[in-house]
């Protein structure tokens, strides 16, 4: 925009050096187009630093929204851990069991099979599935280390 500006200040500076011999109606043609192009510089820039104002809004918003989907994604990722998705799939003979570990998070796929028996994470190695409960074994429970 200031470069537009310059040029109209230059060429109104050009006008006032030219004779039109006494051409008034030239001579007021040429100012009125100087004075145009002044106007659309002005405006131009009043249109610039609108859209900057607008872009710094936007900015502002963007960050509020961050925040936001950070405290509402964090806050679901913490209901998930309290009780773990546990999904019961039958194939062939028995059910397959899958679901994440609830201390490390890792995904684990094992066969339902009859008996006694206990699940242990192969990434972290406690126990996350009890055969006697049928549940998954509560965070709390083997957390001790």
């Amino acid at each position: 925009m200031r470069e537009l500006r310059e040029k109209a200040a230059y060429m109104r500076g050009i006008l006032e050096g030219i004779d039109f011999n006494g051409d008034e109606r030239q001579q007021r043609l040429w100012e009125n187009l100087i004075d145009f192009c002044d106007g659309l510089a002005d405006e131009l820039g009043e249109l610039s630093d609108s859209q900057n104002e607008f872009a710094d809004y936007i900015e502002a918003i963007d960050e509020d929204l961050a925040t936001l989907e950070k405290y509402f994604y964090n806050n679901q990722d913490e209901d998930l851990d309290e009780s773990p998705e546990i999904i019961f799939t039958s194939e062939g003979e028995g059910r397959v069991v899958e679901m994440n570990c609830p201390f490390c998070d890792q995904g684990v796929y094992f066969k339902d099979e009859m008996g006694e028996y206990e699940v242990v994470c192969p990434e972290c190695g406690k126990v996350i599935w009890n055969s006697q409960q049928r549940e998954a074994t509560p965070a709390s429970r083997n957390d001790v280390l």
